[in-house]
């Protein structure tokens, strides 16, 4: 059984893609103590995840057999992470969240209260498709591909047939239904670009 995993930077939309994939049908695995995150963030108003992180312990990545331990689950690996997965004989499938930049950046600095000048996010684009390109020519990785934010959310039903028609093991229908446009605070068309 291959290792299903989806990833992206901080604020693309993993969190959405996990908890459509699980409601769907997926066995997946992650750390509760990450979820108490979003929990702090949270102010009576503004929740940034609802659902959860849906992350495992981020110590698990300096691990050399990371994620060897979770065959078969569906996991989700930060973007950095993916250049450390460790030769999987059972296989990797991976989705790629996308987003714009600019949402990516107000979304962030509305959960962390801080300036988003991580040297990982300052170079995106390129970080992203060098990922892309990476994952595509290892042998282990039997699947890639990258799925827009805003396409999961304006169009729930469409993205997560595809899914399923790529071969992940959901109920297509079921795993729609969970997904929340209000939850998209940070739209390109409403936003300011630069505050």
């Amino acid at each position: 059984m291959p290792i299903c995993i989806v990833s992206g930077f901080m604020r693309t939309g993993t969190s959405a893609m996990m908890s459509a994939l699980i409601a769907g049908g997926m066995d997946a695995a992650w750390s509760k103590d990450r979820d108490k995150l979003a929990e702090s963030k949270f102010d009576g108003h503004y929740h940034p995840n609802k659902s959860g992180l849906y992350e495992v312990s981020l110590a698990e990545y300096a691990e050399p057999t990371f994620p060897l331990q979770y065959q078969g689950k569906l996991i989700k690996v930060m973007s950095w992470g993916l250049d450390g997965l460790a030769v999987n004989p059972e296989g990797y499938r991976i989705i790629l969240m996308q987003r714009d930049k600019e949402e990516i950046r107000q979304s962030f600095e509305a959960f962390f209260e801080k300036p988003l000048n991580m040297p990982w996010f300052l170079r995106y684009e390129e970080r992203m498709e060098r990922a892309f390109t990476m994952l595509s020519n290892r042998r282990d990785v039997t699947s890639v591909h990258r799925i827009q934010y805003r396409t999961l959310v304006d169009n729930p039903l469409d993205v997560m047939a595809y899914v399923a028609s790529l071969g992940w093991p959901i109920d297509s229908v079921t795993s729609a239904a969970v997904i929340d446009p209000a939850q998209c605070r940070f739209r390109r068309e409403n936003l300011t670009v630069g505050i």
